[in-house]
């Protein structure tokens, strides 16, 4: 194909032969808005081409027969390099481009390599994959990788990028750069939005008046809305460093203004580590929480599609702060749960070793968006051993608006439990239990020297190491917290150490999940 004219050039760019080779070098952004610009504008015709249709069909047939042979890098290098020597860029040379459109190249690779290893299902979320070049100690290298991978934890900003471009009277190319803080919605603490807005400085108006807001991949868009044109969407271009949301205005009248609102959800952030033999590579992803029942749900997989082992594999995730995690699968994957990492919210890290050629990872979490008040931790240990055989978490929601308490208790046994046990509680006389699950659970009431006291007898499950039990019990009278007492007939070698009761708000992570919190859930509301 011949040298176009600067013109055609440029043209050419815009059509199909990656213009987003322009965005890679920052000094020629501008040139690359200009183009999408101009073309939005319905106007590249006559300011950009001359002869658009035949450099149009002549374009397709090159793509079509040059574009995936292994001489369409440097052709397509050398188109570039001359261009922007032509207009004033001699410091881009061949070599530069090349290398620039090569990295374009293997980007699009990885990312068709990341679908087919994570299974993406969302249109808005492009991953990232990026090699570590670092020496691998040949020992402890376990415990390596499992700090290696906190350095490239991504925090989800804060703030959101926000670029204007119009037209003025003199007819020159304008843009106006903003950032836009992301706000946390008081009524509903899980949802987010973000707002922008532009008042015409001009005398005149202004027409197609082109808003750029490039969303977080931390966040889903829910809803985006241009106050006064409803009819007006958004078109979505993944960056990057996140998705960009464009709307283009028809007109804006002199000294008006326009706002766009867009509604966001957190998404949970997804770092993995992957290492084979002495090659470590490091994904960036994100996946979406989604209702389910009465809670939420978010999962992802993964699949191990190269041909060689994978040695080692790290997941960490970050849950936003306002959910809690009630259960996950597999549950019999060890995990670790980090909740004070500086810039982080919950942190949960998975670690795994031998991962086969076609090998896959699905994880499930459980999560309901309120926080429990976490009271009393108990541990039950052997006086032969110190060890702990019984491990005991008691969970108050008090419900303030019904005068009730949603009370469960989490028991874990280290060893099978071959006899009954009892938890007594300190109650006053106005205190009514009006739920309870499971509902065969034993309740019995004693009153000696004036102090009332419920007692729950508990038969463990058989072969099973843990036990759930709750209820909701109510009084105009009633207190947050009370003394909570275990009594264990036909044993006489454990002794019980208790931790002081904590009246604070603070998340707190169930590895199973309590089925009785569907019912109460209803209650509360």
């Amino acid at each position: 194909m011949p040298r176009r004219d600067i013109k055609k050039l440029l043209g050419s760019i815009s059509y199909g032969v990656h213009l987003e080779i322009l965005e890679k070098i920052k000094k020629l952004r501008e040139i690359y808005v200009k183009v999408e610009f101009y073309y939005q504008r319905r106007k590249i015709r006559e300011t950009i081409v001359h002869d658009f249709k035949s450099l149009l069909e002549e374009l397709s047939n090159f793509w079509e027969k040059d574009a995936d042979m292994t001489i369409y890098p440097r052709k397509m290098a050398a188109w570039l390099s001359d261009y922007l020597e032509d207009i004033g860029y001699p410091g881009f040379d061949f070599n530069y481009i090349y290398k620039l459109i090569s990295g374009k190249l293997d980007e699009d690779q990885n990312l068709q390599k990341l679908n087919e290893m994570l299974k993406l299902d969302d249109p808005d979320v492009k991953p990232k994959i990026r090699k570590i070049d670092i020496k691998l100690p040949s020992d402890g290298r376990d415990a390596f990788l499992n700090n290696l991978i906190d350095d490239y934890l991504e925090e989800v900003p804060t703030t959101i990028q926000s670029s204007i471009y119009y037209i003025d009277q003199e007819g020159e190319f304008q843009t106006i750069e903003q950032e836009q803080k992301v706000i946390q919605n008081e009524d509903e603490k899980k949802e987010y939005s973000v707002s922008t807005s532009f008042e015409n400085p001009l005398d005149v108006s202004l027409t197609d008046v082109q808003v750029n807001n490039i969303i977080p991949y931390g966040y889903k868009v829910i809803n985006s809305e241009v106050e006064g044109m409803e009819k007006i969407q958004p078109t979505k271009k993944l960056l990057d460093d996140g998705l960009q949301l464009t709307w283009t205005i028809p007109e804006i009248e002199p000294k008006s203004s326009v706002e766009i609102d867009v509604d966001l959800k957190r998404r949970i952030s997804r770092t993995i580590l992957v290492n084979i033999e002495d090659e470590t590579n490091v994904i960036n992803t994100y996946f979406n929480i989604n209702p389910y029942q009465d809670r939420f749900s978010a999962s992802e997989s993964f699949t191990n599609i190269n041909n060689l082992l994978i040695n080692h594999l790290i997941f960490e995730d970050e849950i936003p702060s306002t959910f809690n995690l009630l259960d996950t699968k597999p549950p019999d994957d060890v995990y670790i749960l980090n909740m004070e990492k500086t810039g982080f919210e919950q942190l949960v890290k998975w670690q795994y070793i031998s991962i086969g050629t076609g090998e896959k990872i699905k994880h499930v979490y459980y999560l309901i968006d309120r926080p429990f008040l976490i009271l009393n931790q108990y541990s039950i240990k052997d006086n032969t051993n110190n060890k702990t055989i019984l491990s005991i978490v008691r969970l108050i929601d008090p419900n303030i608006r019904f005068k009730e308490l949603i009370v469960s208790y989490y028991l874990k046994f280290q060893k099978p439990w071959l006899h009954p046990l009892y938890i007594k509680e300190e109650i006053n006389e106005s205190i009514d239990t009006t739920l309870k699950k499971p509902e065969t659970l034993q309740e019995t009431i004693e009153i000696e020297s004036g102090k009332m006291t419920r007692i729950w007898e508990i038969f463990p499950y058989k072969d099973e190491n843990v036990y759930e039990f709750g209820y909701i019990c109510s009084g105009d009278s009633i207190k947050n917290d009370f003394i909570t007492d275990f009594h264990f007939p036909n044993s006489k070698i454990v002794e019980q150490k208790k931790e002081s009761s904590k009246i604070e708000k603070k998340t707190f992570f169930i590895p199973e999940l309590h089925d009785y919190l569907k019912q109460f859930q209803t209650t509360t509301q």
